[in-house]
């Protein structure tokens, strides 16, 4: 089944963490023997961390650095990753490795086992081991909320950094896509509801650390994109 796993990280100013991150994914990959390619795109960074990554690639198998000079969003950055790979089966993974890489392996048997055509971490899910904030748990069961209500999709978490889906059927949703910053995630578990694939979601077994924060305008924006997506694709 697993014939080509292809680990698409975007990253964006991330000449801090990056070295260690492709340094960690690819040792953790190698010492599973799964038979992987490690794309790390450069969503338009404006520090150190192209050349960084690709200093750091060179030290290890199965790595490309690509890239565009004007910052885009995690989903042009994900779909500019999915055109440069070959595997049949695609890893959106958090370069910032808030989510430890011990949870791709979870991914990829659980796809295996329910022969789902993706599987999302839901961070929420009570095996879940996620270390957050107050704020930041009632920021995202709020938004989950809404995207439940205002998309009608079923899912607990869409926005946790780390999926796993099928390239038959990324090949078949990509091209309906209205790339989106914040709401990504949202757009592409709605076509693929609508498409009749099937989704499943996965616990964290590994503790994630939701460090980073949203400001208000982010907010306001992922809503607006949320808002829009549903209205393009035929819910409001």
């Amino acid at each position: 089944m697993f014939k080509l796993i292809s680990i698409i990280m975007p990253v964006y100013n991330g000449e801090s963490y990056i070295a260690y991150s492709i340094h960690t994914v690819s040792e953790f990959l190698k010492h599973y023997n799964l038979p992987h390619e490690i794309i790390i795109v450069d969503d338009g960074s404006r520090d150190n961390t192209r050349n960084k990554a690709l200093k750091t690639s060179k030290d290890h198998q199965n790595i490309k650095v690509v890239g565009y000079k004007q910052n885009h969003g995690k989903g042009v950055a994900f779909l500019y990753g999915y055109k440069h790979s070959k595997g049949n089966i695609l890893v959106l993974f958090d370069s910032d490795l808030d989510i430890p890489p011990e949870q791709i392996p979870i991914l990829l048997a659980v796809m295996r086992k329910t022969k789902a055509d993706i599987v999302i971490t839901n961070k929420w899910h009570p095996l879940s081991r996620t270390k957050a904030s107050n704020l930041r748990y009632f920021l995202s069961k709020s938004y989950n909320s809404i995207v439940k209500l205002l998309t009608g999709l079923k899912l607990n978490d869409t926005q946790t950094g780390a999926k796993a889906i099928k390239r038959q059927v990324l090949d078949n949703i990509a091209p309906k896509m209205y790339v989106k910053r914040y709401a990504f995630d949202v757009e592409l578990l709605l076509l693929a509801t609508k498409l009749g694939y099937r989704i499943t979601e996965a616990p964290s077994l590994k503790p994630i650390n939701l460090s980073s924060t949203f400001r208000p305008r982010e907010i306001l924006l992922m809503l607006l994109e949320l808002i829009s997506i549903t209205y393009r694709q035929g819910r409001l």
